[in-house]
C-alpha cells in the first residue's frame, strides 16, 4: 500500500500515468515559453522533482531534491498555501538572495500547490523561467486547470489504493487476507530467489477458540482474534507480512539477509514465544481462566528451496497441527 511520504517517481506504483504528467509539463513548458515545467512532491522535509519538461535547455531534472531548510519558492507555497508568481526575482527584494536565483538561473517563477484528496499537501506545480515573464491572467488560470488535473489523478489513484488494500485486508484485524498474503508473498519469494535471500513462515492458531465461541459468544471470540492481531503488531518486524488466513489462523512471513550469520530456526523459534507470550499477556483480561493459548508451526527455506507459497504454507501448517495435538 503506497504511503503519501514515499517517494511518488520512484515507487512501484501503476495507478498514476506519470508519462501523461510529463506530457503535462512538457505542455506547459511550450505554453508559457519557459524552459522549466515541474510537478514537485513535498515530504520527509524535502523537495523531490516527480516530473519536469523533457526541454533541452531545462536545468532541472527528474528527482532533482532540496531541503525544506533552503529558501525556495516551493517552499514558499507550501507555507502560504497560495498562488506564488515571481515575475522577476532580480528585481524582487525578497528573492534576490535566495539561492536559487543567486546560485541557479531561477529569474521567473510561478507555481500553485497540489493537495491529496485528505486535504495535505503533495507538493506544486510550477512554472520556471530563467529570463523574466510577464504571464497574462489567462495564463495564470490555466495553471490551475493544470493543477485541478494533477489534483484529479492523485484522488483517483488514493481511490484504487483504498479499493485495493480494502480487497487485500483482513476486514476484523485490518492484516492482510489471504488473497494479500498470496500477491504479497509470491513477489517475496520471487525476490528471494534472486537475492539469495532466506524466509522464515510461521503459522499460528488459536486453541479452543470455538469453546470460546460456545461459552461466551462470538463476541469474545473476536477479540481473541483481534487479541493474537495486536500480538503480531507488536512481536513482528515492519516489514514482516502479517496475515489472517482463516477464522483463527494466522501466517508471518519473513525475509533474512543470507550475509546474517543467525541461526534463523532459533530467530523463528524467539518469534513463535515472544507472540504467544504478548498474546497471553493481552488476553488476561478477556480470558482470565487462559481458556485459550496459541500452537505454531515455524520453516525456514533457503532460497534454492523456495517453492510455491501454497507448499510452504501446507509444510509450516503441518508443524502447527503437531505441536496442537502435542497439547492434547
Amino acid at each position: 500500500m503506497f504511503n503519501v511520504q514515499d517517494c511518488l517517481s520512484s515507487s512501484k506504483q501503476s495507478s498514476i500515468d506519470l508519462d501523461k504528467w510529463q506530457q503535462t509539463v512538457d505542455l506547459m513548458s511550450e505554453l508559457y515559453g519557459s524552459v522549466n515545467g515541474s510537478i514537485v512532491q513535498f515530504r520527509q522535509n524535502e523537495f523531490n522533482v516527480v516530473v519536469t519538461s523533457s526541454n533541452e535547455d531545462n536545468f532541472l531534472e527528474r528527482d532533482d531534491s532540496w531541503p525544506w531548510e533552503m529558501k525556495s519558492f516551493c517552499r514558499k507555497i507550501i507555507e502560504t498555501k497560495k498562488l506564488l508568481y515571481v515575475d522577476n526575482s532580480l528585481e524582487d527584494q525578497y528573492w534576490q538572495d535566495a539561492p536559487p536565483v543567486t546560485d541557479g538561473p531561477v529569474r521567473s517563477y510561478c507555481g500553485l500547490p497540489i493537495y491529496w484528496p485528505d486535504g495535505s499537501l503533495f507538493g506544486t506545480i510550477c512554472v520556471i523561467d530563467n529570463k523574466a515573464s510577464q504571464y497574462s491572467t489567462t495564463l495564470l488560470k490555466m495553471l490551475e486547470q493544470f493543477c485541478q488535473l494533477i489534483t484529479a489523478d492523485l484522488k483517483m489513484f488514493c481511490d484504487y489504493e483504498e479499493l485495493k488494500s480494502l480487497a487485500l485486508t483482513d476486514e476484523l484485524t485490518g492484516l492482510y487476507n489471504r488473497r494479500g498474503l498470496m500477491i504479497l508473498g509470491e513477489q517475496r519469494i520471487k525476490d528471494a530467489k534472486r537475492s539469495k535471500h532466506i524466509i522464515g513462515l510461521t503459522y499460528l492458531d488459536i486453541d479452543n477458540l470455538k469453546q470460546m465461541n460456545d461459552q461466551f459468544g462470538h463476541q469474545l471470540g473476536d477479540r481473541c482474534i483481534l487479541t493474537l492481531a495486536k500480538a503480531l503488531e507488536v512481536s513482528c518486524r515492519d516489514n514482516d507480512i502479517k496475515a489472517r488466513v482463516g477464522g483463527d489462523e494466522f501466517i508471518v512471513m519473513s525475509v533474512f539477509d543470507k550475509d546474517n550469520e543467525a541461526p534463523y530456526n532459533q530467530v523463528l523459534r524467539e518469534l513463535s514465544q515472544r507472540i504467544i507470550k504478548n498474546y497471553q499477556l493481552f488476553i488476561k483480561e478477556h480470558d482470565p481462566n487462559g481458556l485459550t493459548s496459541v500452537s505454531y508451526g515455524g520453516l525456514i527455506f533457503k532460497h534454492h528451496e523456495l517453492h510455491t507459497l501454497e507448499e510452504m504454507i501446507e509444510k509450516a501448517d503441518q508443524l502447527m497441527y503437531q505441536n496442537k495435538q502435542s497439547k492434547r
